[in-house]
């Protein structure tokens, strides 16, 4: 069998997923969304986000102690802290204390999910498909034991994240692993009961061996929302014979008052009064408080956080809404100084705001799980992704120790362009450089001229930059111009496409269920050899 790494031999549309972030331009309440209005107890507590960081357990911003948790996964009712990570997305059941910033976990929970071998990727794009199952990535998404540019088709993945009103699975978190079972999520259809099957993700499911947990059988209908299990073996001619079927509910036994912290992508959207996230519906008022945004910023597919109340009816009457920045700002480098009673870092000069919101992870040979600012030193090597908010502060939305060794290829930034010269910009607050070494791609990754990406450079631009730090000076030795969403046109961006070879036709192929057309000038190459048209 064969697969392909194809690059600009076709031009594709694609979704740009919104819900990665909301208009940093927008109003916000200068409230951090962590305090909540004095309680003289603590209040019990569900929430479902994504684990930031340890010390003990960050999630939605809160802290909560673990000591006496009772910690579980889909695979093991006995798991313990260390089995979580960051990126994990969780349901967690406790108490918060009185100011909203901390608490104490009873339960936490962690299922992934999709699981299953890879059918192709899209690098350009930043997609792949899993099960037949679109999988969108990006900055923030966590990245364990894998790197996505050595991804082939077959490698067997794991990963954690929210679905968007697409059935788009945005990942928090992909890992690669050499287990051969198979989870998959999604809502079923075309139930057929004498024949014992359903479509789910566009998979035949035969469930007539599953067993069947919070539900049975009698109880399956079309448009419930499931998660099946099954062995990799199990899935013959696109029919796959589960093992497990479990039924996916929003019911999380809360009780009215009870305090609910969410995390996840607008479903569905009636109004910016009434909305569904993950399930469950949110209902807003004139007390509704927002972070990095105004009401007028909720709409479909745009990833929030919640904290909020459980009404009579089950609802979730958010007080306070926090929009997801879109992570725009990249900046790598060595610590020059760091300030606990302000939490910032400063690197390259240039110094960004650490919260409880801020993904914390150690991939230094320190290996620190409990990994926060109290452990960064001067000359650590430090990557962060961040965005700037309406008050023109640089905040961290993911922070990662490295070894310096493994980054010898030069400095990463990626930003916003301003202050442009005949041969330089500044980006992420650092004025780069360019000379006659320096390589230059446009916005559809076309390689160009110094002068003619100068003559397409514009404020206001993303970009990202590769480059050197000499006597103060930082001189790029590759920058691009990066799609992004202020008017560029996303039809026409380059996608680099790796999957299994299907069919092979007389000019095209098909490439993991895409339709691949080339012609005579189209460059081809097998393993880095140049060949022909007529010799491919």
């Amino acid at each position: 069998m064969y697969y392909l790494r194809l690059a600009s031999l076709f031009v594709t549309t694609l979704l740009v997923l919104t819900a990665c972030g909301g208009d940093s331009s927008s109003g916000s309440s200068s409230k951090d969304l962590d305090p909540a209005p004095p309680t003289s107890t603590a209040t019990t507590s569900q929430a479902t986000g994504v684990i930031t960081g340890f010390g003990s357990v960050f999630i939605n911003g809160v802290e909560y102690e673990t000591d006496s948790s009772e910690i579980s996964t889909d695979d093991n009712d006995n798991a313990s802290e260390s089995d979580l990570q960051v990126g994990m997305i969780v349901s967690l059941t406790g108490s918060v204390n009185q100011g909203g910033s901390t608490g104490t976990a009873n339960s936490i929970h962690y299922e992934e999910q999709l699981k299953g071998p890879l059918e192709s990727i899209d690098l350009a794009a930043n997609s792949m498909v899993v099960l037949g199952q679109t999988v969108l990535f990006d900055d923030l998404t966590n990245l364990e034991s894998l790197i996505l540019a050595e991804l082939s088709p077959g490698d067997f993945l794991e990963i954690s994240g929210f679905y968007n009103a697409d059935d788009e699975l945005y990942a928090t978190r992909i890992e690669k692993e050499d287990d051969s079972q198979i989870k998959v999520q999604g809502i079923i259809s075309a139930l057929n009961t004498d024949n014992k099957t359903f479509i789910l993700a566009g998979i035949t499911i035969d469930y007539s061996l599953a067993t069947f947990e919070k539900f049975t059988e009698a109880d399956l209908v079309d448009e419930q929302l499931l998660r099946v299990k099954a062995e990799f073996s199990a899935l013959v001619d696109g029919t796959l014979t589960a093992t497990e079927i479990k039924l996916i509910s929003s019911d999380h036994e809360s009780e009215a008052g009870d305090k609910r912290h969410l995390e996840g992508i607008i479903s569905h959207f009636d109004s910016s009064a009434l909305f569904v996230v993950n399930g469950i519906t949110v209902i807003t008022d004139d007390e509704t408080e927002f972070e990095h945004g105004t009401i007028e910023s909720l709409t479909v597919n745009i990833r929030i956080k919640v904290k909020g109340i459980v009404t009579d009816e089950g609802n979730v009457l958010a007080e306070e809404i926090r929009i997801h920045q879109r992570t725009n700002l990249s900046i790598e480098g060595n610590i020059q100084a760091t300030d606990l009673d302000n939490n910032t870092i400063t690197l390259l000069g240039t110094t960004f705001t650490v919260n409880s919101q801020t993904k914390m992870m150690d991939k230094s040979e320190h290996n620190v799980r409990f990994f926060s600012l109290v452990d960064i030193s001067i000359d650590d090597f430090i990557e962060v992704k961040g965005f700037i908010d309406n008050l023109g502060n640089r905040i961290a939305t993911k922070l990662t120790r490295e070894n310096h060794d493994e980054n010898d290829e030069g400095t990463e930034l990626k930003g916003i362009v301003s202050e442009i010269t005949d041969t330089g910009f500044t980006v992420v607050g650092i004025v780069v450089m360019t000379n006659e070494e320096t390589l230059f791609e446009d916005q559809n990754g076309d390689d160009v001229s110094g002068d003619e990406f100068f003559a397409l450079l514009e404020n206001g631009m993303l970009v990202e930059v590769r480059g050197t730090t000499v006597a103060d000076i930082f001189t790029a030795t590759k920058v691009k111009i990066k799609d992004d969403d202020n008017g560029h046109d996303e039809s026409q961006h380059k996608t680099e496409l790796r999957g299994i070879v299907e069919a092979v036709l007389d000019s095209a192929l098909q490439v993991s269920a895409h339709l691949v057309n080339f012609d005579q000038e189209t460059e081809f190459r097998v393993n880095d050899e140049e060949f022909s048209f007529e010799q491919f």
